[in-house]
C-alpha cells in the first residue's frame, strides 16, 4: 500500500490514522525511518503543522520514537503485533494520563502552598517568561506542552523543596508524554487553549501575592478541570 493523500477533513487525527495504517501493513517496517514532515505534507496533501502534530500524538503512544538530529523512526516493535497493539496502547495512554492527574494533584498542591510560602523574586520572574511563552504558543498543542511542563517544574523549584523538585524529576518523562496527550486532546475545545493559560495565571497570581489557600485551590481547581474535560464532564 502506498500513501493516498487525505481528502475533505485535512487534520492531525486523520494523518495519525494514514501513519498507523502504514506501520500496520509494512509500509513503514518498525525500526524505519519516517519521510521528513514536508514530504508527508506533501504526500498527505496537508498543512505540515497536522503532521507534527500527528507524529508527537504518536510518539506519546510510543509507536515512533525521536531520535534527535537523525529523525523519526517506527517503533521496534514486532510487525505481526502492532495491529493489536495500538488499541492496547491507547487505552494505556488514556489511563497514565487520569493515573498521573491523581498523582500531579498530590504533588503539586504541596508544591503550590510552599511555592507561595518561599518564592523569591527570580522564582516570579522564571514563571512570568513562561507565561509569556504560554501566550504566544497558543494554538500549537506540541509548543504548548514544553511550556506546560516548564511552568508546573518551576513551582516545585518555587517550593524550595529539593524532594519535590527529585520526585517532579523521576516521573518526567510520563508527564511530559501525558500533557502533550492531553493537550492534543483538549485543543479540540474550542477556547480551551486560553482557558488553560488563564488558570496559569491564576495559580502564578497566587503565589505571587503569598496567598497558600489560593494557591493550593487554584492548582486544584486546574487540575480538576483538566480531567474533567478529558473525562466529558466527570472530575477526579
Amino acid at each position: 500500500m502506498s500513501l493516498l493523500p487525505v481528502q475533505q477533513a485535512k487534520t492531525y487525527e486523520l494523518v495519525i490514522e494514514r501513519i498507523k495504517q502504514a506501520i500496520i501493513d509494512g509500509t513503514f517496517p518498525p525500526g524505519s525511518r519516517l519521510p521528513s514532515v514536508k514530504s508527508l505534507s506533501e504526500t498527505l496533501g496537508v498543512g505540515q503543522a497536522a503532521v507534527r502534530e500527528a507524529v508527537s500524538a504518536l510518539r506519546a503512544l510510543r509507536l515512533v520514537e525521536v531520535r534527535q538530529g537523525d529523525g523519526t523512526f517506527v517503533a521496534p516493535l514486532d510487525a505481526s503485533e502492532i495491529a493489536g497493539s495500538i488499541q492496547q496502547l491507547e487505552a494505556s495512554a488514556q489511563r497514565d494520563v487520569h493515573a498521573l492527574l491523581e498523582l500531579r494533584i498530590w504533588i503539586e498542591t504541596g508544591a503550590c502552598q510552599y511555592a507561595a510560602l518561599r518564592r523569591t523574586e527570580r522564582h516570579l520572574e522564571e514563571i512570568r517568561q513562561i507565561l509569556n511563552q504560554m501566550e504566544r504558543d497558543l494554538g500549537n498543542a506540541e509548543l504548548g506542552e514544553e511550556a506546560d511542563w516548564r511552568f508546573h517544574y518551576a513551582i516545585a523549584k518555587a517550593s524550595q523543596n529539593l524532594y519535590m523538585q527529585t520526585l517532579m524529576d523521576s516521573i518526567a518523562e510520563r508527564i511530559q508524554s501525558a500533557l502533550l496527550a492531553s493537550r492534543l486532546q483538549l485543543y479540540r475545545i474550542p477556547g480551551e487553549d486560553k482557558r488553560l493559560v488563564e488558570q496559569h495565571y491564576a495559580i502564578y497570581e497566587a503565589i505571587k501575592d503569598q496567598d497558600q489557600t489560593r494557591a493550593v485551590s487554584a492548582m486544584q481547581q486546574h487540575l480538576n478541570h483538566v480531567s474533567k474535560q478529558l473525562q466529558g464532564g466527570d472530575g477526579l
